[in-house]
């Protein structure tokens, strides 16, 4: 976003009109080329306007209305009718029985019951809120890995264009050494073959971009068709393995078990309170004609659990055994998160000794290799294909060097997932280069 300062005093016009062109020249050459996505902005996008998260909302803002609702009393009930009205004459006067009744009666549950049922949707709320903080974590790294499946393609398009770009100036070279003699038909060949070859995998790789770019799309919404993968790659958290064991314990999928168990021991308690009965209130006016007296009728009913064996017994033995049911499920799913996390750290430990090694040693040696087989090609000690295969070895040090960044980085994102944070692009992201080398 471009700021204008208007500079005030007496050439604050001609200022303004400067500050306005410089602008919107400015404007227009970034309109011009391509927009990079970063992978916090592809983070942002996707959890701004996202279903999931909303739907999840709507749950938790549902569940903590109706925990209000749930601690109140029954709506009371209003009866009206009409009592020992004779059918032979229908006379309201006749019979002294006879009255119109207006009553209102009043359920009250027994025992702890709406204070429970009140408490269990204060934790289904608290069930949702843990369940959206998931959601949130679990997006952040699905859009990450998909920002990758984008970044890798076009990247290693980057290099493959490099040295497509070496190969149509050696074949300018190459027709005019074939003619005097310095490259024989079938190095000549060689390198034609080699450039389809370089050309059909960017090919591969422009494809992928789409199908990538496509599935980008489903997390961030519609993404402009020259958006690109771009910025620093995310680095591992500063926690390590045995540091993370009390984030992981804090991990929003544990958090979820915990009250699941939570909302199952409410569901136990409220079977605990059935044994204790619900009471009814009625109460009854009775309206008399033909200057009788006015009738009241007062009663209370209450539940019966004669057969605590058949019902209350067995619903609280099922609901004992969720409790139990869920314990079990978050101890799994502890040591399978544990487990994942270990997977992740290895993962990690074994794409960055991969890095070094393919940065340290195996690119400068492919790169010294090229190097030597020039000067033997050039001194006529050597043909021209090993100058070619030297440089599909380099090309190929170099994308194996990227498909370890790449790895690295998946594993740093899930490393990040299961201590509980967000994928963050770190500093010192390795970047790569492919060197031209020289043309003979």
């Amino acid at each position: 976003m471009n700021t204008i300062s208007f500079v005030r005093g007496p050439r604050s016009r001609v200022a303004r009109i400067v500050s306005f062109c410089l602008a919107c020249l400015v404007g227009d050459t970034q309109a011009a080329g391509p927009s990079v996505l970063g992978l916090d902005q592809a983070v942002a996008l996707a959890l701004r306007h996202q279903p999931q998260l909303e739907r999840i909302a709507g749950r938790i803002h549902a569940a903590e209305a109706s925990a209000t609702a749930e601690a109140e009393l029954p709506d009371p009930r209003l009866t009206l009718g009409l009592s020992s009205l004779p059918l032979d004459s229908l006379s309201f006067t006749r019979d002294d029985m006879t009255q119109a009744v207006v009553g209102v009666s009043q359920v009250i549950p027994g025992g702890r019951k709406r204070q429970l049922a009140g408490e269990r949707m204060r934790v289904e709320a608290g069930r949702n809120e843990a369940e959206l903080a998931a959601t949130r974590l679990r997006i952040a790294r699905d859009v990450a890995q998909a920002w990758l499946d984008l970044y890798y393609p076009e990247q290693a398009l980057g290099l493959l264009a490099d040295i497509a770009r070496e190969y149509g100036r050696e074949l300018d070279w190459a027709d005019v050494a074939l003619a005097t003699g310095g490259l024989n038909q079938a190095d000549a060949l060689a390198l034609r073959m080699q450039r389809i070859y370089v050309q059909d995998q960017m090919a591969d790789l422009q494809r992928e971009v789409v199908r990538a770019r496509v599935a980008l799309q489903r997390w961030t919404g519609t993404l402009a068709a020259d958006v690109h993968a771009g910025g620093e790659l995310p680095q591992a958290p500063e926690k390590d393995t045995e540091a993370g064991q009390p984030a992981l314990d804090a991990h929003p999928e544990l958090t979820i078990l915990r009250r699941d168990m939570d909302l199952a021991r409410s569901e136990a308690a409220l079977a605990r309170e059935a044994y204790k009965s619900d009471w009814e209130v009625d109460v009854a006016y009775g309206l008399r004609g033909g200057g009788r007296t006015d009738m009241l009728s007062v009663q209370v009913a209450v539940d019966l659990p004669l057969f605590p064996k058949r019902r209350q017994d067995r619903r609280l033995a099922a609901r004992l055994a969720a409790v139990d049911s869920a314990g079990h499920g978050l101890e799994d799913r502890r040591r399978a998160l544990a487990a994942e996390l270990a997977s992740a750290q290895a993962e990690w430990q074994a794409a960055n000794a991969r890095i070094v090694h393919f940065r340290d040693q195996l690119l400068p040696l492919a790169q010294r290799r090229v190097e030597s087989a020039l000067v033997t090609y050039r001194t006529g000690k050597s043909p021209y294909s090993g100058v070619l295969e030297a440089r599909r070895a380099e090309l190929e040090a170099r994308l194996q060097l990227l498909r370890q960044q790449v790895a690295r980085a998946r594993a740093a994102i899930d490393l990040r997932y299961y201590l509980g944070n967000t994928a963050e692009p770190g500093p010192g992201a390795d970047t790569i280069q492919l060197s031209s080398g020289s043309t003979p």
